[in-house]
Parts: structure tokens; C-alpha cells; sequence
């Protein structure tokens, strides 16, 4: 049975697009914002059918027929969330039609058992909503601490990381990187943005604190699989899943893992929010502040830095460091107390030995050496520089330190050399390398393409995705223009924006996205959507970040659907829509059997005398004019055309394997409404004269099937159609003949009057109707009124021996 009447309120009253769409994908209802996202008037009220509006598709884009998409195994608990593409067609000027497509979830519920368990009609109810292409827990803030480590480290290495954190900053996505046991390492701003929590709340806790709780409890125990058995699960694929924001809230998204790299351990994970419009704008404003910030700071550190370097060229700043005066023969004369510390012998253990003590042996053998060589010749090759050595402490173990030496004096023979450890500062510089490439790898691991250029459009970073996408290497990338991606008619203007940009700072592109063109290698073009993002760098000058989505599938996938569907609403122009479906899945013969279908013949009364003198183009157009009214209450009773044949004129009701109660009402009515189109066509006052027509109705058993390989044919044979012509043959202009049988198939609001008894080609004697008006399309099967000289009460006479021939 079908759902009450007061669900059609409740739905009307909702904010969201909601329909009710019965198993046949017929739509029972729809409230208005379905009717603004499908683009129909409030006022339209046709039959319409699920699949004329939206295409189902998978999680991997393919599409869904709706039979598949209704199987009782796909629900859960009756509930399930497929996605979709709503496509609608818009007329606008000199007879162009513009299609537009947009992506939707859809949220389904079954109101009653599945239609494969049920032998009643089963009803969905939509909602549609628009979708706007490591290590332990000891480590949980490394890779942040190793962001501001790069503050103190003045090298290109750190630069470049510095920037590669910026590029990760600017992304329209969400990233995460988490380590073995799920513990969230580092974020880049967005994942701030769109989850709601800080970076200092997100660092060292889980990940599944952005997820909700029914997927939280699984998450660990995937990851513990993924270790024990290194089955790749979700890793190296996109899904759709949901995600939890700090306040409670969810919301879907598309979830991307890739690994890092086995030796860290590392698991990089990138979130695009599939719910609305990403604030770009917000966004770079707050990368510029955290820019300046960073900025600032840096100068500030180095600054600090250099003057450090600046009093260590001194004797008392040599202080802060390990120092030691030696002899012309290489025996201590003098120690402070940074060497004890740096060293761990005492001055009283130092004192008087040869320095060789501090060396490494392979160093300490040629040590003496150098000191004869440097009193014989007077050739300073060490002295009054500074270079990077090996020393040895009193336990054994050596460390990298720079090794200063001067002369004191020429007279005293004295040399001084002071010791700089350099285990903190190698530590932090291989901290920051390995830093370094652990961004490149992140880059390298998200699904779409990325490219770095400075503000003369040279590029300076691609990630891996780029030359698998575009067809260069990173080498042939490098220092390059980036108009070599564009197609010619787009290049030309890419160098003049940029310098109109940094002119005026109009933003035109930048913080948005938008659907363009891109150029591979081989000279080949394809769809792509392009979002760019800028980042002020620590020198002042500005870098552009280009993220690349290749749409190629999902353009293809758009163009494919059009294409089906427009061979759907051919094909249904053809055949009947059951009809259609079933020649889609099975396209070998159909040929059926119907116990009761109703059909009408009508036809131009004295077409061919009409028409002899008439142009073709004339005839033609006379027909058409007519025949399309005629098509129209077609559709607006819900029947079925079977054919022309010249001026003949066939409609069935659709073939039912069950009696249809309703079918010979809504076809006796049907045929009331083309008397009254020839009526209206009349008044018109047609250029070749008012036409007139006969209509013949029967009902009963046919066959009908589909008829040849090419063109085809639905069609129906059988006694009841014979029948049917006959009643047309032998009728009268402008009235509708029909048989005892049609009289006893509807209810009583539909009046006839008796003819009489006619003998008809193959039957015999027959008792013949007109049907004079009617009536409603629903209603019990009670006792009809039928009537003779205008009295509907006058019992029916005896049969007549007249003879039609």
C-alpha cells in the first residue's frame, strides 16, 4: 500500500530535496527544492520516473541501474547512501539547450520489505544533497620541532623545506601524518580548518579522534593487521568515508592513504571535504600572518646566530668552546675548562701530554709530523684556519667538531687551537635533510599533481604525481616556464597575469578553482581542475602553488551518461518504457502473452480523396500537427503507442500480465479527448478543410513482442486487435465504436448507447456501442449505464439482423 497522504506535508515542509519513488523508479512525490535541483516548475504535474533525473553510481564511478540500486542486500538496517549525478536540460536562445550536471549524495530509505520479498509495490524515500575531481609516542611533536629547527639552520636544505611545509600549508586539502600505532605526527593548516581543532590538539593524539565512533573501534585493529601480515588494505586507494569535527558534528569526505616510506613507518593521509566550497580566501589570509610570523622569527634567530659566529673569532669568545695552547714540540700547555667538560679528562690529566691525545689514531700518527714540517719550512698549511676534524674523547668515543688554530706569537712558538663541537648542529642538519625528503615523500604521495613557480612563472617544485600525469621528468620540470603544461592559445597570457597580478594584487585565479585545459608532454591535451594558492616566501618574494586534478574519467563518465541517456529517451520514443528496460538487458526477442489489454484504432475519415490533391509537405504537416496532439494524451493518460500506418492511429493500454481494472477506462477516455483535438484543430480553421474521424475500441487477449533486429517494432497481434480495427472499419465519423466487452471493463461514470447488432468480418454477429462521455479513472467495476435514444434507464432490445458489410 502506499504511504499516507500526510507524508507528502511533512516532505513539502523539509528544507532538503526529498522524493518518494516507488520500485518501478516511478517518482510519487517530490517537495520543491527536488523540483529546483531537477529544474521542473512547481507546476508540473506528468508522471516521471527516478532515472530520468539522476544517474546512480559506485564508489569506482560506474553507473547503477535502479533495479541495482534498490537490491535488498545493498541496505542496511533499510538504510543506505549512494551517490548520483542530477542532469538537467535547460533551453536558452535560437533553440540551444544547455546541460548541467551536479554532483549529489543520496540518502536512502526503504519504507517496506524489498520488492523480491514483497509482492506489494515497495516505496523509497530520497534526500538529496548537492556535493559543492612513523613512529612511538616519544615522537609525537618531531616533525613540528623539526619545523622550527629549520628557524636556526641557515642552508639551502632548510629553505627549501621551509618552503616544502608552506606548499603543504596551501593545500586545498586536508592532510594528516600519522605513525605505526595511529598517533597523528604532524597536520598541515587546513586539517586545522575543516576538523576545528588546533595543531597543539591535534599532535600526540589519534586518529580516530576524526572519526566517528562506529569506525574509531576498527581503526586501531586495522592498523595492527597492517603491521602483522603488510596487506595493503586501504593504502594506495581514495574512499569515501565520514569524518567527526571537534564539535560532534560529521561529514562525508574522500580519505587518500599513501605510505611514506617503509623505513619511517610514516602513513600519510589526505581528506577532501565533499560537503561545500573550500574558504580560499580565509585560508591564504591566515598563511599570510603565519608567514610573517615565521618570517620575523627567522630573521630575529639569524641575526642572533651571527653574531655568535662574529665573537668566535676571538680568543675570549674561543672560550665558550673547548681550548688548548700547545708548544712547537705538540705538549698542552694551557687548557680550559670547556675542554674538561667537551673532553672529560681533568686540566691536571691534560696538562703536559701531547695533544695527540684528543686525535683519533689514524689522525694522531701524522700530527707530529705536520708540527716538524710547519718549524722547518715556516708553511702555515693549517694554521689561521678553520676546518671540519674528528676528536676523541677520554672514553673513546670520537665526534665531528670544527678546529680553529693561530699562531700567539712567533717568539713564544705557542699555537692555539680552539674545539666547537659539532654533534648538536650535524644532528639538527641531518634531522633537517631528513626532514627534507620526508616532505618531498608527503608531496610525492598525494593523488594529484603539484607544481611550485616563482613570480616570473619558472617552475621550482613538482611532486611525483606531476611527471606521471604531465609525461616530463622533475629534472626536466626544473627551471622551466610553466606555460610548457598549457595549451598555445593559453599561454601567451599566463606571463602578462602574473605581472598584472603582482601590479595590482587582483586576485583573479588565485585561492580558487577552476575547470582548464593542461598540455602532456606529447603534445596531448586533457580536462583538469586547477586549484592555486600563493605563499609569501622569508626573502620577500612571492611563490604560486598549482594543485592539478586530472578529470579525464569523470568527464568521460559525464559525456558517457549523456549519451545513454539520450539513447534511453530514443529508445523509449520507440518501444514502451517496460518494453525498453527489458531490450536493454536482454536484447534477444520478447514476445508476451496479456489476458486483458484494451485497444483502439482511429483513422481519417476520406484521407485519400483529402490528400490526392494535396503537396507531400502538406500532408505531412497536416498529420503531424494532428498526430503530436494525439501523442500528447498519450503521455497524459499513461498509454501506449503502437504504430501509425498512414493516417491509422493505434494505442494500446500497457500490456499487463495482470487484469487492469484502470486501462480500458483511461483509453475510453483518451479516445473522448481526440474527438475533442479534431474539434479543436477544426476551429483552428485549417488550411485544407476540417478533418473527421472514426475510433474503434476492443479489449481482450493479445500477443505482443518486439519485431526484428533493426528499427525495431513493438507490436501486438491477436482477435482482440482484429476486432479492435473492425469497430474503426465499421464505425461512423466522429464517433467512437466499441464492443460489449469495453462496455463491461468500465465503471459506471463512462454512458454508451447501443448501435445494434452488426455482423463483422471473422465474428459474426456482434452487439456494437458508442461510447457517448465519461467519466474517472478510478473506481469499483460496478454495473454500467448503458443506453438507447437518450434513456439510460431503457432495458437493452432484442438483437438486430442489420448486417454492416
Amino acid at each position: 500500500m502506499p504511504p499516507p497522504e500526510s507524508l507528502r506535508q511533512i516532505l513539502d515542509g523539509s528544507f532538503d530535496a526529498s522524493l518518494v519513488v516507488l520500485s518501478d523508479g516511478q517518482i510519487w512525490h517530490m517537495n520543491d527544492p527536488t523540483r529546483g535541483l531537477f529544474a521542473l516548475s512547481s507546476s508540473s504535474t506528468h508522471t516521471t520516473y527516478i532515472s530520468t533525473h539522476i544517474s546512480f553510481l559506485t564508489s569506482s564511478h560506474v553507473t547503477l541501474s535502479w533495479n541495482e540500486v534498490i537490491q535488498s542486500h545493498s541496505f542496511d538496517n533499510g538504510k543506505k547512501v549512494v551517490d548520483g549525478i542530477v542532469v538537467t536540460s535547460n533551453k536558452g536562445g535560437e533553440n540551444t539547450t544547455t546541460t548541467t550536471t551536479t554532483p549529489v549524495k543520496i540518502s536512502m530509505v526503504r519504507m517496506m520489505a524489498a520488492p523480491e520479498t514483497c509482492h506489494e509495490e515497495c516505496y523509497f524515500c530520497l534526500y538529496l544533497k548537492e556535493i559543492a575531481a612513523t613512529t612511538t609516542t616519544s615522537r609525537v611533536s618531531s616533525l613540528e620541532e623539526e619545523w622550527k629547527k629549520l628557524s636556526i639552520t641557515n642552508n639551502e636544505t632548510a629553505a627549501d623545506s621551509t618552503i616544502l611545509k608552506l606548499v603543504l600549508d596551501a593545500s586545498f586539502h586536508a592532510l594528516f601524518v600519522i605513525n605505526e600505532e595511529g598517533i597523528i605526527q604532524l597536520v598541515n593548516e587546513k586539517s586545522c580548518e575543516v576538523f576545528g581543532w588546533s595543531r597543539d590538539e591535534f599532535l600526540g593524539s589519534n586518529i580516530h579522534i576524526i572519526m566517528p565512533s562506529d569506525v574509531a573501534s576498527s581503526h586501531d585493529q586495522y592498523l595492527k593487521n597492517y603491521l602483522l601480515t603488510g596487506v595493503k588494505k586501504m593504502i594506495g586507494t581514495q574512499r569515501e568515508v565520514t569524518a567527526q569535527r571537534k564539535d560532534g558534528s560529521t561529514f562525508p569526505c574522500v580519505l587518500g592513504l599513501s605510505e611514506v616510506s617503509k623505513e619511517s613507518g610514516l602513513i600519510c593521509g589526505f581528506i577532501r571535504d565533499l560537503t561545500s566550497e573550500k574558504n580560499l580566501e580565509e585560508r591564504n589570509e591566515n598563511l599570510e600572518e603565519r608567514n610573517e610570523a615565521n618570517t620575523h622569527t627567522i630573521k630575529v634567530q639569524r641575526k642572533g646566530l651571527l653574531v655568535a659566529e662574529d665573537t668566535i673569532l676571538g680568543i675570549l669568545d674561543a672560550s665558550f668552546h673547548a681550548l688548548f695552547v700547545i708548544n712547537e714540540e705538540g705538549i698542552i700547555q694551557l687548557v680550559n675548562e670547556k675542554s674538561c667538560e667537551v673532553f672529560g679528562w681533568s686540566k691536571e690529566e691534560m696538562m703536559s701530554q701531547n695533544i695527540n691525545m684528543i686525535m683519533p689514531s689514524e689522525v694522531a700518527v701524522n700530527h707530529d709530523q705536520y708540527l716538524k714540517n710547519y718549524l722547518k719550512t715556516g708553511i702555515k698549511k693549517m694554521i689561521g684556519t678553520q676546518r671540519e676534524v674528528n676528536a676523541q674523547r677520554k672514553d673513546g668515543t670520537t665526534f665531528p667538531c670544527v678546529l680553529g688554530l693561530s699562531e700567539v706569537s712567533k717568539e713564544s712558538g705557542l699555537i692555539c687551537g680552539f674545539i666547537r663541537d659539532l654533534t648538536s648542529e650535524k644532528q639538527v642538519r641531518m634531522e633537517v635533510e631528513e626532514n627534507h625528503k620526508l616532505m618531498l615523500k608527503i608531496m610525492d604521495s598525494s593523488f594529484h599533481a603539484l607544481l611550485v613557480i616563482n613570480e616570473k612563472g619558472i617552475i621550482q617544485m613538482v611532486n611525483e604525481r606531476s611527471t606521471k600525469v604531465l609525461g616530463w621528468t622533475k629534472e626536466e620540470f626544473i627551471g622551466q616556464n610553466i606555460k610548457m603544461i598549457m595549451p598555445h592559445e593559453h599561454a601567451h597570457q599566463h606571463d602578462d597575469y602574473l605581472k598584472r597580478y603582482l601590479a595590482t594584487g587582483f586576485k583573479r585565479m588565485i585561492g580558487k578553482e577552476r575547470e582548464v585545459p593542461a598540455k602532456r608532454k606529447d603534445g596531448t591535451t586533457f580536462p583538469c581542475i586547477l586549484g592555486l594558492s600563493e605563499i609569501d616566501t622569508s626573502d620577500g618574494t612571492k611563490l604560486f602553488v598549482g594543485f592539478l586534478e586530472d578529470i579525464t574519467v569523470r568527464k568521460s563518465l559525464l559525456i558517457a551518461e549523456a549519451e545513454r541517456e539520450a539513447s534511453d529517451n530514443l529508445l523509449h520514443n520507440i518501444l514502451p518504457e517496460h518494453i525498453a528496460k527489458r531490450l536493454k538487458q536482454d536484447p534477444s526477442h520478447i514476445a508476451d502473452h496479456y489476458e486483458n489489454t484494451t485497444i483502439l484504432f482511429a483513422d481519417i475519415v476520406g484521407f485519400t480523396d483529402k490528400t490526392s490533391s494535396m503537396r507531400p509537405h502538406d500532408v505531412v504537416t497536416m498529420l503531424n500537427n494532428l498526430f503530436s496532439q494525439f501523442d500528447y494524451l498519450v503521455g497524459h493518460y499513461d498509454l501506449n503507442k503502437v504504430k501509425t500506418i498512414g493516417d491509422c492511429y493505434m494505442v494500446t493500454s500497457i500490456p499487463s500480465s495482470e487484469i487492469d481494472n484502470d486501462g480500458c477506462s483511461r483509453v475510453c477516455m483518451f479516445a473522448l479527448d481526440l474527438l475533442k483535438a479534431v474539434k479543436t484543430y477544426n476551429m483552428s480553421g485549417p488550411q485544407h478543410g476540417h478533418l473527421d474521424i472514426r475510433v474503434g475500441i476492443a479489449c481482450g487477449q493479445v500477443v505482443a513482442g518486439v519485431v526484428g533486429t533493426k528499427r525495431f517494432l513493438f507490436d501486438m497481434w491477436g482477435d482482440a486487435v482484429n476486432v479492435a480495427a473492425r469497430m474503426e472499419q465499421h464505425g461512423l465519423p466522429g464517433k467512437i465504436q466499441v464492443t460489449k466487452e469495453v462496455v463491461d471493463n468500465v465503471d459506471n461514470s463512462f454512458s454508451f448507447e447501443l448501435r445494434g447488432t452488426l455482423n463483422i468480418k471473422g465474428k459474426g454477429m456482434l452487439d456494437c456501442y458508442f461510447l457517448k462521455s465519461g467519466g474517472k479513472l478510478k473506481g469499483p467495476a460496478n454495473r454500467r449505464s448503458v443506453y438507447n435514444s437518450g434513456n439510460p434507464h431503457k432495458p437493452l432490445p432484442a438483437r438486430s439482423n442489420s448486417t454492416l458489410m
